[in-house]
């Protein structure tokens, strides 16, 4: 006899691992496939549906920012649903819904700001994006004390524009008595025309500035402003059990694998007298009784 007929050999070949897979398939497909089926029922039963609600509105990046701030949440948060999950601790619902419920996101360089508000009612979800949207537009108002100071501003910025107006009207006169006169000065007119230049500015940018001033008086958000109203969402938002159903079904098909191949292993080695010593040891290990009572 040769060596190799008379040694005995520890690999294993592609054929041994197709027979062991041949005669487990049943447990191979059936083990993965029960686990995934129940995960995924318990999932579904666990795994509140959460429904989101859509609103378009049209404002600049301070109001979005205001958008987050417990003057528009706290006022929105009371007296609704949403509270009651919270034991009426208003500053833990507010935190909840800036981390976890509430989206604010600007829709390109259009000057529009999409607002999402997730609940587990649909109706919920909608209510609470409207009370924030409302509560928004109520404090985008300036208090008391902010529109007295911003209406001084605007007294100010008018009293100019009328000053400098009466300026350039003095230099528009002084400038046609120039050049109807019999003396022509290049120079002085080339004064002047820069001094009319710079004025005409000066008046435009304070009509700006009082247009500013009368939207921030009347509010920079109205009714006006919101594009879209909150969406009433007919569906909910997709909650992913499949896939990690699938991944179960994975995670438990490659644990069934190798515990089928380590129960092959150690019957095989269970009928080689020189490796019986070893897997008595493996079973001492984890207290279970060797074979042969040894």
């Amino acid at each position: 006899m040769t060596d190799s007929e008379t040694t005995p050999t520890d690999e294993i070949s592609l054929l041994d691992i197709a027979v062991v897979i041949a005669e487990n398939w049943l447990v191979l497909v059936i083990a993965p496939l029960l686990a995934g089926l129940i995960a995924y029922g318990i999932l579904s039963v666990t795994t509140p549906r959460v429904y989101d609600s859509e609103a378009l509105v049209q404002m600049n990046s301070t109001d979005a920012a205001l958008l987050r701030s417990a003057r528009v949440l706290n006022p929105a948060i009371l007296n609704s649903t949403y509270l009651d999950g919270y034991a009426g601790s208003l500053s833990r619902a507010r935190q909840q819904l800036v981390d976890n419920v509430l989206e604010v996101g600007a829709e390109g360089d259009t000057g529009l700001y999409r607002i999402r508000t997730s609940f587990d009612s649909p109706e919920e979800a909608r209510d609470l994006l409207q009370r924030i949207i409302n509560s928004l537009i109520a404090n985008s108002t300036p208090t008391t004390t902010e529109a007295e100071l911003l209406d001084i501003r605007l007294q100010q910025a008018r009293t100019a524009i009328v000053e400098l107006e009466e300026s350039l009207g003095r230099l528009n006169r002084l400038t046609e008595e120039l050049e109807n006169g019999t003396a022509l000065n290049s120079a002085t007119l080339g004064e002047l025309g820069q001094s009319i230049v710079t004025l005409v500015d000066n008046i435009e940018r304070r009509h700006a500035e009082v247009f500013q001033l009368q939207e921030s008086l009347q509010g920079s958000i109205s009714s006006q402003h919101v594009v879209q109203e909150p969406t009433l969402p007919d569906s909910p938002r997709s909650r992913g059990l499949l896939m990690r159903a699938i991944l179960i079904i994975l995670g438990v098909g490659f644990v069934t694998l190798i515990a089928v191949f380590i129960r092959e292993g150690l019957r095989s080695a269970s009928r080689n007298a020189g490796q019986a010593d070893k897997i008595n040891r493996i079973r001492r290990a984890f207290w279970l009784k060797p074979i042969g009572g040894r």
